[in-house]
């Protein structure tokens, strides 16, 4: 007998003829019905992501597709778009009539096979049995079947068939290519599932499996945001290795069903969220917590007209906070932001890979997106990101500054939940709050908040604050959710859109406080034009292996987590053009330069970044071409301005004028992080009399800095001094700044050193510069016993007055953030210092003057 499967499959031969069977779609659709399909199915989106893997497993095997209801619509979409997406798309769908859509001449065969088989066996014939399906997924045919299908189990369970994942189990034993079942739902609309019923439920069918009507319904209102995506495929070749094989195929083919089934609804929960409770759900479980009525009870101490009150209050913090999630704004919202991102700025640059990895961890637990905050508009750009990849929007946690009319309502309508800066003292305020946290990580809801508290304002990642992380590790610890998966991000501007106002807070302007007059004068932003917007993603991890692998005590872990979540940010944060110029021309060009001049350092600099693998703008590929476009650009916004030789035969001499210096300040700060390490090497070594450097004394300068500068940047706690230094003076000696005289001695600076290790030495200048500063009206006041109310105002006269004087080289040490960190470097290492009273003021000042000397030692470098 010669086996061929119908079109495609050659057909299926019995011992006198073929049989046809209904369940094959494998014909070029006519002009009509193409035309149609294309109609209905062109706006449908499937995961890019997949787009390989699915190529790769139907080299490597047969891919079966599993979707979770039984849906002619469904096989259709299917079909088609995997079929025009040149991908393996199903021809057969398992026991589903397709009459209706297959050729009349199909139809016909189909019917007198059939009648030809009963009039000579007295029954139907079965697929399973004439092995038409066997040959077919021998064969490598892609296919289609139903998780739950009643139809299907009804007649399997009367005519005594197979279960579908039951046959292919036996199917697969008898194969030396794996069977890849591959989970898929398609979703027409992105809201969020409720957890109770409606009427028009009960009409028309529950939403996770929709009746006729509402499909249709459904699909013709939302075609155009329909999305196709998929579960994590099942290899049952691998899949039966790892089984015993006593084991009985239906216990194993009810585990399989039972476990696509989670993928499908997993991969649903990624894209729509967790059933959503109502506000009001979330209230009633927040304020009747047993923590929370203790709390009351406790404040009240028997009165119960305060009791009472406690509770309205109690009620009115809970309202304060709580965000009232609405897709129908978030979705409009996200139309307005099209509309904004494409007036102002030149595009999003979203790092998918990145993107692809953070999906396949929200199937693993609870997302918490812990980004980069350097604008307001950081939370909107992510959740535009997300929400346009078909991600969950998350809960974020915003600041009660942003609670002002009309933006409070929509941010909260956004999924926006509002958290107060400080309070300390508010016991009834904070137990409510954390009830809340702790409800949505119990519901499942993702969270987005920022680990630096605050945006930055001078560019760099400021410390971490430990408040809320502390509050998720509690959540974590008592149960209400079993891991937390956490997605480091960095969202970078080529230009910042609050540059000005940041400037003049660093200056010592006090901070604006947001409201609707400043959302009336936002647009003049519309005006001007602010590059592009670079998102990446750092690879996400599991706070249950984090906690495993870190073995910390539990005082100690929301620290060493914070820590190492700011260290994650930064090693993704993106070099760009013009972070780099700003960088070369802060460090090398600060009187001005020639194009010829900033390129040559710019390559230097660039070399060091590839070096180590940092992550580069794609335009930096070309590196010429990328100066002259942000020197056009620098000079369109009036930060750098240039001479022209009279005759018109010398280069152009470009310069930045002083006050302008610290618009660059800022885009340097935001990559500084990757130069520190080798600039507190460079100025060790180029600081001191001495010719010959030891590695030792270096190292000692490196802690002595590493140590000063503690709540300026995030160390590795871990890391190796040692090994930190080694490595970046190593670097400097293949650069051949360096040189050793004797084998296991010192370290002697080039003529080259000379001219180069001061680029490195220049970007950490600043900081030391305001560090002086800050010392020297430290020593002041405590000279005088003033009272420290204008601290800050002397130390901004007295940078001014040097700085106009040729004392200190740089502007940007002007800085009131800098300040405050050194202030608190003063009050941490020698003001409160273990072993040292108020009253030994003699011994303090002693201690200052030491340590402003030393700090303006190292300041004074060769250079």
């Amino acid at each position: 007998m010669i086996l061929n499967v119908y079109l495609g499959l050659r057909g299926m031969h019995t011992l006198r003829g073929k049989i046809y069977y209904p369940y094959v779609i494998d014909h070029k659709p006519g002009f009509f019905l193409s035309w149609l399909l294309y109609r209905l199915f062109k706006r449908v989106h499937l995961d890019e992501n997949m787009k390989e893997k699915l190529k790769q497993m139907y080299h490597q095997g047969t891919v079966v597709y599993a979707a979770k209801y039984r849906g002619y619509l469904d096989y259709l979409l299917y079909h088609f778009n995997f079929r025009r997406a040149r991908l393996p798309y199903p021809k057969i769908a398992f026991d589903l009539n397709m009459t209706p859509v297959v050729p009349l001449t199909h139809i016909v065969n189909v019917l007198t096979s059939h009648l030809s088989f009963l009039l000579r066996n007295g029954r139907l014939p079965s697929p399973y049995q004439t092995g038409f399906y066997k040959n077919a997924i021998q064969q490598g045919t892609t296919s289609l079947l139903f998780l739950i299908d009643p139809k299907g189990f009804a007649k399997q369970f009367v005519r005594s068939e197979k279960d579908h994942l039951e046959f292919l189990l036996e199917t697969q034993k008898e194969m030396d290519r794996p069977i890849f079942v591959v989970p898929q739902l398609i979703l027409y609309k992105m809201t969020p599932e409720k957890d109770y019923s409606n009427l028009g439920s009960l009409l028309f069918g529950f939403k996770d499996n929709p009746g006729t009507i509402r499909k249709i319904v459904l699909f013709f209102r939302h075609n155009r945001r329909a999305f196709i995506d998929f579960g994590q495929p099942l290899d049952l070749e691998a899949y039966l290795r790892s089984q015993s094989s006593s084991r009985p195929l239906p216990e194993m083919a009810a585990e399989i069903r039972q476990t696509l089934i989670e993928s499908i609804d997993m991969q649903k929960r990624v894209i729509l969220g967790p059933i959503m409770k109502s506000k009001h759900q979330i209230r009633q479980v927040v304020l009747m917590d047993k923590r929370v009525t203790k709390e009351i009870e406790q404040a009240a101490n028997g009165n119960k007209k305060r009791l009472r009150q406690l509770k309205k209050k109690a009620g009115r913090y809970f309202d304060e906070i709580a965000a009232d999630y609405n897709m129908t704004y978030i979705q409009s919202f996200l139309m307005a932001l099209n509309w904004f991102w494409k007036k102002i700025f030149e595009g999003v640059d979203v790092d998918m890979a990145g993107l692809a990895k953070v999906r396949e961890w929200a199937r693993k637990g609870t997302l918490i997106y812990i980004p980069s905050h350097k604008s307001h508009i950081d939370y909107l750009i992510l959740n535009h990101v997300l929400l346009s990849n078909h991600l969950h929007v998350p809960r974020v946690a915003a600041g009660t500054n942003l609670a002002f009319w009309p933006m409070g309502h929509i941010f909260r309508q956004c999924g926006a939940f509002f958290i107060r800066r400080s309070f300390k003292g508010e016991k009834l305020y904070s137990a409510v709050l954390v009830r809340y946290i702790k409800a949505l990580l119990e519901e499942g809801h993702p969270i987005q908040f920022f680990i630096e508290g605050g945006r930055s304002r001078n560019g760099k990642l400021t410390l971490p604050k430990t408040g809320l992380l502390s509050i998720l590790l509690t959540a974590h610890r008592e149960g209400f959710c079993k891991d937390l998966i956490f997605v480091p991000a960095s969202i970078i501007y080529d230009r910042i859109m609050e540059e000005k106002s940041y400037l003049k807070e660093l200056g010592g302007d006090p901070k604006e406080q947001e409201n609707f007059r400043q959302i009336i004068r936002a647009r003049r932003f519309l005006k001007k034009r602010y590059g592009k917007i670079y998102v990446r993603f750092h690879d996400p991890f599991s706070l249950n292996e984090y906690l495993s692998q870190k073995n910390l005590p539990v005082k100690g872990v929301h620290r060493n987590l914070a820590s190492y979540l700011g260290q994650s940010i930064n090693a993704i944060s993106l070099v760009t053009p013009l972070s780099l110029i700003a960088t070369a021309i802060l460090a090398n060009h600060r009187r001005g330069f020639h194009l010829s001049e900033l390129t040559e350092t710019m390559e230097i600099l660039l070399h060091f970044l590839k070096r180590y693998e940092i992550p580069l703008a794609g335009t930096l590929s070309d590196l010429s071409k990328a100066v002259k476009e942000t020197l056009s650009l620098l000079i369109s916004w009036k930060v750098i301005d240039f001479l022209e030789d009279v005759e018109g035969e010398g280069e152009i001499f470009y310069y930045v004028d002083e006050e302008k210096k610290l618009e660059l300040e800022y885009y340097k700060n935001s990559i500084i992080h990757f130069f520190i390490p080798h600039c507190f090497v460079a100025i060790s070594l180029l600081s001191g009399s001495e010719e010959t450097k030891s590695t030792e004394s270096v190292i000692a300068d490196y802690a002595f800095l590493k140590n000063l500068f503690k709540n300026e940047f995030i160390f590795d706690d871990s890391e190796r001094i040692q090994e930190k230094v080694i490595s970046a003076i190593e670097y400097f000696h293949d650069s051949a700044f360096l040189f050793q005289p004797e084998e296991n001695g010192g370290y002697k600076i080039t003529r080259l050193g000379f001219d180069k290790l001061p680029i490195w030495a220049a970007l950490a200048k600043t900081f030391l510069e305001s560090y002086w500063i800050a010392l020297n009206a430290i020593s002041q006041q405590q000279n005088k016993g003033d009272k420290r109310g204008d601290l800050l105002k002397n130390m901004n006269y007295l940078g001014k007055r040097f700085h106009k004087l040729g004392v200190i080289d740089h502007i940007g040490a002007l800085s009131q953030l800098t300040f405050k960190n050194a202030m608190s470097f003063a009050d941490e290492d020698i003001l409160n210092a273990r072993g040292i009273s108020e009253e030994d003021r003699s011994r303090t000042l002693e201690r200052l003057s030491q340590l402003r000397q030393r700090v303006y030692e190292l300041s004074q470098y060769r250079a």
